[in-house]
């Protein structure tokens, strides 16, 4: 049994174990680069179509935030553990690719044991061993009390904010003109106006989105300065899921997974967002930055706040696809909802 903040040693030989059996994921092998796109890649094709099993916004908006969460552990173990640097790989590898299900599947799992392990270690439920197994035990789990945080969170709140634009209005006859595809690639020219008429689009949801005063000034840029930014990354976002949907539509192989993420260098990533949103480049490098996954210390949780990811000192990444992701080949990674 747990006693008072302390775990008795079973617990925590079976924790140290549980804890370290990620390492043996074939990814972990890899330049972080590599891996991490391997593991985004695998996660867009996820995620595409896991939302195509959900037909009403609020069903989406929930599959969203636990999609965050899914993510956290596994994104973690590979920012930690992976050799830095790397180049992301232009052609598909199966074995990397059911890999990344592995790593996925075992971060999912791994979130539950956590929350156990905390439960236990604040004495609130009891643990104990039993041959290979880990069983809680206590009443704690016949009530709810520990679900409060989702009652807190109003998905509706979403659902009407969704509700004042009309996705299936969303002017896509630029994007349609200018996607090629050949094969298993697709490619499509992005240029400020297409932006401009998608944020123009998304503007209703925007506006229901930044409640906060927008002249709020903080140390490095205002509240304003972060929304046209914001705004301007997720316009980009959308237009490469538009893409991706058009693309599969005209046939691109194996659903267009080798070009799901929008990459971009990071010098290109950073002149797109100063056009397309207006703001200065030195402001838009401090709110990227602070957008940045494991820019300095990696924390749980910490991908809902800071959803780009960096893969090589040479690529951004931006995720934006059915769950809103988005790639830039200054390697980061970002997915947005």
């Amino acid at each position: 049994m747990s006693t008072t903040n302390e775990l008795i040693p079973e617990l925590k030989k079976a924790a140290e174990e549980v804890k370290d059996y990620y390492k043996s994921n074939p990814l972990f092998k890899l330049p972080f680069a590599t891996a991490a796109w391997s593991f985004l890649s695998f996660v867009e094709d996820y995620t595409l179509i896991r939302s195509m099993e959900f037909g009403n916004l609020r069903d989406r908006h929930i599959q969203s935030s636990e999609f965050l969460v899914e993510l956290e552990h596994s994104l973690s173990w590979l920012i930690r553990t992976c050799k830095p640097e790397g180049q992301v790989p232009f052609t598909f590898n199966e074995h990397n690719y059911e890999s990344a299900n592995d790593l996925f599947e075992l971060g999912k799992k791994y979130e539950s044991f956590v929350f156990v392990y905390t439960l236990s270690k604040q004495n609130w439920i009891e643990l104990k061993v039993s041959d290979f197994t880990i069983q809680p035990t206590g009443v704690f789990f016949e009530f709810y009390e520990y679900e409060v945080y989702n009652i807190l969170i109003d998905a509706n709140l979403f659902v009407e904010a969704s509700s004042f634009v009309n996705f299936e209005e969303f002017p896509i006859g630029a994007i349609e003109r200018s996607l090629k595809v050949v094969g298993d690639r697709f490619h499509y020219k992005l240029n400020p106006k297409m932006v401009s008429d998608t944020i123009t689009f998304l503007k209703p949801l925007f506006d229901r989105i930044f409640m906060l005063p927008s002249e709020w000034q903080f140390s490095r840029y205002s509240l304003g300065d972060f929304q046209q930014v914001f705004q301007a990354i997720c316009a980009v976002a959308h237009i490469h899921r538009r893409a991706r949907f058009i693309a599969m539509k005209r046939g691109c192989e194996a659903m267009g997974n080798l070009d799901c993420l929008y990459v971009l260098t990071c010098e290109e990533l950073l002149r797109r967002i100063v056009r397309y949103s207006g703001i200065s480049e030195e402001i838009v490098k401090h709110i990227l930055d602070d957008l940045t996954y494991g820019k300095e210390a990696v924390s749980h949780s910490e991908l809902a706040m800071r959803p780009l990811i960096r893969l090589n000192t040479e690529v951004f990444r931006n995720c934006a696809t059915s769950m809103g992701m988005f790639l830039t080949r200054a390697e980061f990674y970002c997915p947005f909802k």
